[in-house]
């Protein structure tokens, strides 16, 4: 079987601004170099512009946030994807959040089509997962903290494939312009924090601001952080900022807002904090990361980092230690004291990401899992 018989429906809840929307898109962009037809099922969200750059059919369903949905409503539902599945030939079901697989899994399997979830965290209701997993012809897990809880608590036998990053969109570019745009002074150390501004997430994001005000005041007058991501606590992150600008009597922490062009703000930082897949995207434009996730803190990636850092996924799904004000405070001073330091590591992350995690090499991983399924199914 040849690419060009691929036929595949990439769905998702919504097409939100997310790592796991950031995800398919890389995907889906490659696959598409690649002449595979690629179909985008999903609520309509944020994202959806910039799926309908990539040119290839995108439905709007309207997916339910759970399992359970009235009888009428699951059979319009299911109605709407048996008529994708029928007007685009579609030949595989790649999905990577609960809902939206368990309906569109159902239809496949009723069809003979090959499944493929992929599950991108430990933050899926279980009851949920079992379901999904039950039904997929195979299971991705994106890092080695997910692969190891799918296998204690599902009966798959998952299969561990990275998220691609895009290494041309992601690398290092000249940010001149957009310092001067942020109001940030050419000789600042510039410290980037990125994720949706939702609980965890919320509060790593405060200690961190706490933590800068700390380190502002004590070694680093010429400390600017840039807060990029927006999401329900944001108010409470631009209370927090006006208390500290009133405390430092100096404007220097910017809250940016939610931005879809990821690849122009990373390369702004001489340090980005962050987990998962920003960890991944920071690294690729030659950034040294500070990771710190959902789980807790793990400290500064350097190279003798690498295989923990992935083991952990940053932070996200394990971590060393629980993260506080004070370790935040104490590695940030010492980080900001060794710039030159810091460039070597960034040059040898984006070697260690082209390395690992360059989307072309996960895309062909991917492309041999599907051609593997649809050989299953016609045998």
């Amino acid at each position: 079987m040849s690419n060009e018989s691929l036929r595949i429906l990439m769905v998702l809840d919504s097409i939100e601004v997310g790592g796991t929307e950031t995800h398919v898109f890389s995907l889906a962009k490659e696959m598409l170099r690649k002449g595979i037809h690629i179909v985008i099922a999903g609520n309509k969200g944020r994202m959806i512009d910039k799926f309908h750059e990539l040119g290839c059919p995108i439905y709007e369903v309207d997916f339910p946030y759970t399992l359970n949905v009235e009888e009428e409503k699951r059979n319009e539902l299911i109605s709407q994807v048996e008529q994708i599945i029928e007007k685009e030939t579609i030949s595989l079901v790649h999905a990577h959040q609960t809902p939206s697989a368990y309906l569109t899994f159902s239809v496949a399997k009723q069809r003979k089509i090959p499944t493929v979830f992929t599950v991108h965290g430990t933050y899926y209701p279980k009851s949920e997962l079992l379901k999904v997993v039950e039904l997929a012809s195979a299971t991705i897990c994106v890092s080695p903290p997910v692969y190891e809880y799918v296998q204690e608590e599902t009966s798959a036998q998952p299969i561990l494939i990275a998220n691609g990053i895009d290494t041309e969109e992601y690398s290092n570019r000249d940010v001149t312009e957009l310092k001067a745009q942020l109001n940030i002074p050419k000789e600042a150390f510039v410290l980037l924090y990125s994720s949706r501004i939702n609980w965890t997430k919320a509060n790593i994001c405060m200690m961190l601001l706490r933590a800068c005000k700390d380190v502002k005041l004590s070694k680093a007058p010429h400390l600017h952080v840039v807060v990029v991501g927006d999401g329900p606590r944001f108010k409470d992150l631009q209370n927090l900022t006006d208390l500290i600008h009133r405390t430092c009597k100096d404007s220097f922490i910017h809250l940016v807002g939610e931005k879809q062009d990821m690849q122009r703000y990373y390369p702004i930082a001489d340090c980005v904090v962050g987990t998962g897949r920003v960890a991944l995207e920071a690294m690729a434009c030659t950034k040294p990361v500070l990771a710190v996730g959902n789980h807790g803190y793990f400290g500064l990636i350097d190279k003798n980092e690498y295989d923990d850092a992935w083991n952990y996924y940053f932070g996200d799904h394990n971590s060393r230690q629980a993260c506080s004000r004070f370790t935040l405070a104490r590695d940030l001073g010492t980080i900001i004291a060794s710039s030159e330091q810091l460039k070597n590591i960034g040059v040898q992350s984006r070697e260690w990401i082209l390395n690992k995690f360059d989307v072309t090499k996960v895309t062909e991983e991917l492309i041999e899992l599907y051609l593997d399924k649809l050989k299953d199914e016609t045998t």
